[in-house]
């Protein structure tokens, strides 16, 4: 298929996979920044000072070495305490802090990357990200009140990344490659997440927690120059680009859906009748959910609970993350051969695939409420959860430009910034249930609230989910003339009266 359509003047690496492969590079550096402190928080906070009521198991065992203790001679990491006395609901507003700015973001980002593009949104994001990530260490030592502040403009930087993404990729990526192309680009966040773990752990053990926020700090600056220098906004406006690639590339997009290259009033009574949508919503309301749950509270409950030092907590912790990333490469690929031989409907792919993505998590931590203190069974457990996490990237994430390619930067915007609005609480949540109480039992409570979340959310994914291009993407509200190209048959599915 590469070598019938497409060159790249600078070799045989169709553009659009090289966009791909630098949006990639980008989220690996995004979930860098913005995840780096859930681990090094661990470090930054003086354990003994903080009073966990949680028994000990005997008069032997060190401090932070709990109901299920680990005993510290089996790792080579450092256990020792930071600087800080935070609560555990602090350090849980230290780690969600960065949504509240980033929900306010996301809407106007989703817009503005529909309106001016992505490429230069995306660059002014990461830079002002790369000098807020430096400022993280003086601030701790000012007060909490201050990194929480950092944490919000962090967010409000980063809070057009995902929603600006979209546009791109309706724009470059022939709609049954979409699976694959979400996998490689939105999987920076899988690998990113790993990266962020295991650099961390690395800066900390060896050169101290501080070093955490100098070092990843730089590299957005370096990704930003080469995303400026290799990326443009449409294939009509690259420079580079082949002729057989850019006429491959429109003729795919227009035999699935009308997309527009100018901004289109947005159709928000439409948008707000449409169960299409509210299925995608509902749909990352609950991933985000037990996301966050498990990427801000695992550190600490592996530390409280078994006495995991930092750098076996962030080898734990990377594992799963990685072999997420793995599973897209295998899963999102199948899922674009299903649409493709089809084998498959695009609706019956979003749903299956939506349906792995969730209730496997789910089901995993389930099992993990009832582990007791197996941890073998509990790593397990959090292995197999991530790995077919994978799915949601071949399901409802791309689902949005399935819909509506046009307002599909607005549309994630809307569903991320909402679903962050409403998740964010759930880290919350999980510090007053556990705060003064590391117990199994109160973790137990955590993962089944969790994975109650993610069930039901993929039955109402299952029940209202849509595969097809909505009426009201190409078409202004009241407007019942054709439009530009005579678009293709589209459907008004389960709108609300």
């Amino acid at each position: 298929m590469l070598k019938k359509y497409h060159t790249f003047r600078l070799g045989h690496i169709p553009t659009r996979y090289v966009m791909a492969f630098m949006a990639f590079l980008g989220y690996i550096n995004i979930f860098l920044v913005r995840n780096s402190i859930n681990l090094a928080i661990v470090a930054m906070v003086n354990y003994t000072a903080v009073n966990y009521n949680v028994p000990i198991i005997d008069n032997t065992t060190k401090p932070g070495l709990m109901q299920c203790g680990v005993h510290s001679e089996n790792f080579t990491g450092k256990n020792e305490d930071g600087p800080f006395v935070w609560s555990q609901p602090i350090q849980a507003l230290i780690s969600t802090s960065f949504l509240w700015g980033y929900i306010t973001t996301n809407i106007p980002g989703g817009r503005l990357a529909e309106v001016v593009g992505t490429k230069y949104l995306l660059t002014g994001s990461m830079l002002l990200t790369s000098v807020l990530t430096v400022l993280v260490p003086p601030a701790a030592y000012l007060g909490w009140q201050y990194l929480v502040f950092i944490r919000v403009l962090m967010g409000i930087a980063l809070g057009p990344s995902f929603p600006s993404m979209h546009p791109m990729i309706a724009k470059w990526i022939p709609p049954n490659e979409r699976s694959t192309i979400s996998a490689l680009v939105y999987g920076g966040a899988e690998l990113g997440t790993v990266s962020g773990l295991l650099l961390t752990g690395l800066i900390i053990e060896n050169i101290g927690w501080e070093a955490v926020f100098y070092v990843e700090g730089c590299f957005g600056v370096v990704w930003a120059v080469f995303w400026l220098l290799l990326v443009h906004d449409n294939p009509e406006e690259h420079p580079r680009i082949s002729d057989k690639e850019r006429t491959y590339i429109k003729t795919e997009i227009a035999k699935d859906a009308h997309v527009s290259n100018k901004a289109l009033p947005i159709p928000w009574k439409s948008i707000l009748r449409s169960m299409p949508f509210y299925s995608i919503l509902i749909a990352n309301i609950g991933h985000n959910w037990g996301f966050l749950i498990l990427l801000v509270d695992l550190p600490v409950y592996l530390k409280t609970v078994f006495g995991f030092d930092i750098k076996s907590n962030a080898v734990i912790l990377a594992l799963p993350y990685f072999l997420s990333w793995i599973s897209t490469l295998i899963l999102c690929p199948f899922a674009d051969l299903c649409k493709k031989r089809k084998w498959l409907s695009t609706v019956a792919v979003r749903k299956i695939w939506t349906l792995i993505g969730h209730l496997g998590p789910a089901l995993c931590l389930f099992v993990m409420a009832g582990a007791g203190c197996n941890i073998q069974l509990i790593i397990a457990m959090l292995m197999l959860s991530q790995v077919v996490e994978a799915g949601n990237y071949g399901g409802w994430l791309i689902n949005h430009i399935d819909i509506a390619p046009t307002f599909s930067g607005t549309l994630f915007g809307i569903t991320n910034g909402v679903s962050m609005l409403v998740s964010w609480l759930g880290p919350v949540v999980v510090g007053f249930m556990t705060d003064e109480n590391q117990t199994l039992e109160a973790w137990s409570a955590v993962f089944i609230m969790a994975g109650g979340v993610l069930a039901a959310d993929s039955i109402f994914f299952l029940i209202f989910g849509s595969g097809s291009e909505q009426s009201w993407n190409y078409k202004a509200e009241g407007e019942n003339d054709e439009v530009e190209n005579n678009p293709p048959i589209v459907t008004q599915e389960n709108e609300l009266p």
